[in-house]
């Protein structure tokens, strides 16, 4: 068996996922493996959030008859759709309903950061500036001060063919327009993100989260693996 340490189960959003596994095998040390769900979002239309909720609810089921040591709800939006609170609840009742781990996309960010020590957090967002506002509404139900956004102006189905020298450059400039920020979040954990978080870090002397890496920790670390993972930032590094 390949996920001899541990099988983390995952509803990935997109209908065409391609980022989130090659990041995840990237980053996580031999023996865990994923076991993914995609779901039918291919706009991220309310509509299509609202499927994706009642999907996810049903995979958890399927994950935990395929024998998943955790199950993660993938997607903020999704996540959040019902309201901050609601998410909490909707993963302790499929927990207890299925009997294996449950967490989700928002709650993994949301301990990262709290980990992390994050207080003024500086957003990079993948879709146009229309997409902000939102992001920072998401900083500030965390409890967080939201200090501004920077966006790679990209739509949902091409999450894929984002730059990795996009998103560095936009970081920089982010870290340049808001020199009192302590952590740049990258949301949306399907565009390449992995190989600027350790050159922004360094560069910029802040923190850097990323959504991926938030529930790619998240699940390992609730799965007992705490190696040190080198290369991908303070949060899997020291914590």
């Amino acid at each position: 068996m390949y996920g001899h340490r541990a099988r983390i189960g995952y509803t990935s959003p997109p209908a065409a996922t391609e980022v989130f596994p090659y990041e995840f095998y990237k980053i996580v040390p031999d023996g865990v493996t994923l076991v993914v769900n995609t779901l039918p979002l291919v706009d991220r239309t309310s509509d299509e959030v609202d499927r994706a909720y009642d999907v996810s609810l049903n995979v958890a089921h399927a994950m935990a008859r395929a024998g998943v040591d955790i199950f993660v709800f993938g997607g903020l939006p999704i996540n959040a759709s019902r309201g901050f609170a609601n998410a909490a609840e909707m993963a302790q009742a499929t927990e207890d309903e299925i009997g294996i781990p449950v967490v989700t996309s928002l709650s993994s960010q949301r301990d990262a950061l709290a980990v992390l020590g994050s207080q003024k957090v500086g957003i990079i967002q993948p879709y146009d500036d229309s997409h902000g506002e939102r992001h920072m509404t998401y900083i500030r139900e965390m409890g967080l001060e939201p200090l501004g956004w920077e966006c790679l102006n990209t739509t949902f189905i091409k999450l894929g063919e984002v730059d990795e020298n996009q998103v560095l450059e936009t970081g920089r400039t982010l870290c340049r327009n808001h020199p009192e920020l302590d952590t740049v979040y990258m949301f949306c954990p399907h565009y390449a993100v992995i190989n600027t978080i350790d050159k922004l870090e360094q560069e910029f002397g802040v923190t850097v989260m990323t959504s991926l890496q938030a529930i790619v920790w998240n699940a390992l670390r609730r799965c007992g693996i705490k190696d040190p993972i080198e290369g991908y930032g303070r949060l899997f590094r020291d914590f």
